[in-house]
């Protein structure tokens, strides 16, 4: 109505309302980050996490990395952090302001900011090597994602006709983080894993299908140069990983009693399981009363019941739990998609030829390859794909009674990082 009169408003012809094409519908299908080779960097890498305990994996064919932390490990012991000079230059910065000496005031301010504050650490890593005929892989079948619907990283390729896949997901119901490794052919896998630290630590074998490393953080950022066997006084941690393999088929074989090595198997799922001394702000970690070790086995105990399965659907329904909570879908708005639609197809052939993504299907192109063509395509499931991964590295790093999450969530690579 305008003026008191009414306007007539004739119904949309029908090539007038817009449909999805099918290129869209099939890329908003899954919300998936994929790549089409292992990491190069740690930047590459995938993040899983349950809150409290973070994994970055690599993807590596003959040699993987997967790097490990937990939220409780920084350097430092709980003390009297303030700076007694500071009430001084707080004084000198006021009196430079008050004269319009800005530039000094700026300069005298770094004062204030104390000294060196403590820092988070990395845990370790877990590494996988395999026999050397996966260094002759297919590298057209290599492909590396992460599920953020279900949380889970897949790594698949072929080997002379054989597939190999590795799955990940760090359960925040059992505290575990899970890696299953299988071949398409039966007894075909042979590897050997292990666990490394950067920190001071100490690795055995438990039995005939567990490591155990203990280590310690340092006591204070800068650490002094300490042997071996001498003990720190930062926070104590210790890393289970319990290895099984198929039924009946192939075997675990211990050697130096640091590494486990399995020949033949059909498949071998891996638990890690990580546990701290860390007991509250206040308490030292020589004072904690609490054993690493003994708590990362009695996780393990209390989830030995549960098969590879029972692992998944209790991670994936705790997990969807929070996740599915938003659902965000995108349209490219009315105005452009009235406009000629040839001359969209012919930007989006054209920048698929420059990518090398000319009959592919959208379902395998690369996250990277998406990224680059996104200038000429506006693509909108890239837009909800990079808004669902941040609400997944989220859930990956914050759960209740965790600690808070940090510059980069849980997940850093160095004893000394660049940033505090």
């Amino acid at each position: 109505m305008e003026d008191g009169e009414w306007l007539l408003v004739r119904r949309p012809l029908e090539n007038d309302s817009w449909e999805p094409s099918s290129i869209e519908t099939e890329a908003s299908k899954a919300l998936k980050v994929r790549f089409n080779g292992p990491a190069k960097h740690w930047t590459d890498a995938i993040p899983i996490g349950n809150g409290r305990v973070g994994a970055m994996v690599w993807g590596g064919i003959a040699s993987e990395t997967i790097n490990l932390n937990e939220d409780t490990l920084w350097t430092g012991i709980p003390g009297n952090y303030s700076n007694p000079d500071v009430p001084k230059a707080l004084s000198e910065v006021r009196k430079l302001v008050d004269d319009g000496q800005y530039a000094e005031a700026t300069i005298e301010g770094v004062k204030l900011l104390g000294g060196l504050s403590e820092v988070y650490q990395l845990l370790g890593d877990i590494r996988l090597e395999f026999d050397a005929s996966h260094a002759a892989y297919s590298e057209e079948t290599y492909q590396r994602e992460l599920d953020l619907d279900t949380a889970t990283t897949k790594v698949k390729y072929s080997v002379g006709g054989v597939e190999f896949v590795r799955e990940h997901f760090a359960s925040n119901p059992d505290q575990v983080i899970v890696t299953r490794v299988s071949g398409s052919k039966l007894g075909s896998l042979f590897f050997t894993v292990s666990l490394d630290s950067k920190l001071q630590h100490r690795l055995h074998v438990n039995g005939k299908n567990q490591i155990i490393m203990e280590g310690s953080c340092p006591d204070k950022r800068i650490s002094p140069k300490v042997n071996e066997n001498e003990n720190l006084e930062g926070i104590q941690f210790s890393a289970v990983l319990d290895l099984q393999i198929s039924n009946g088929v192939g075997a675990i074989h211990v050697s130096d009693d640091r590494t486990l090595k399995v020949e033949g198997s059909d498949w071998a799922v891996m638990l890690l399981v990580v546990s701290s001394s860390f007991d509250g702000p206040f308490t030292k970690p020589v004072d904690s009363k609490r054993d690493p070790t003994l708590e990362s086995l009695a996780t393990l105990n209390a989830i030995r019941k549960f098969s590879y399965a029972d692992l998944y659907a209790r991670h994936l329904d705790d997990y969807q739990n929070l996740f599915h909570r938003v659902l965000l879908h995108l349209s490219k708005s009315s105005k452009s998609l009235m406009e000629n639609k040839s001359s969209e197809m012919t930007k989006l052939v054209s920048c698929a030829t420059e990518l090398g993504l000319e009959g592919m299907d959208t379902q395998t192109i690369s996250t990277a390859d998406r990224i680059k063509s996104f200038q000429a395509n506006e693509d909108p499931s890239l837009v909800e794909l990079l808004f669902q991964y941040g609400r997944y590295l989220l859930i990956s790093c914050s759960r209740p009674g965790t600690q808070v999450a940090n510059l980069q969530g849980i997940w850093n690579k160095d004893i000394e990082p660049a940033w505090e």
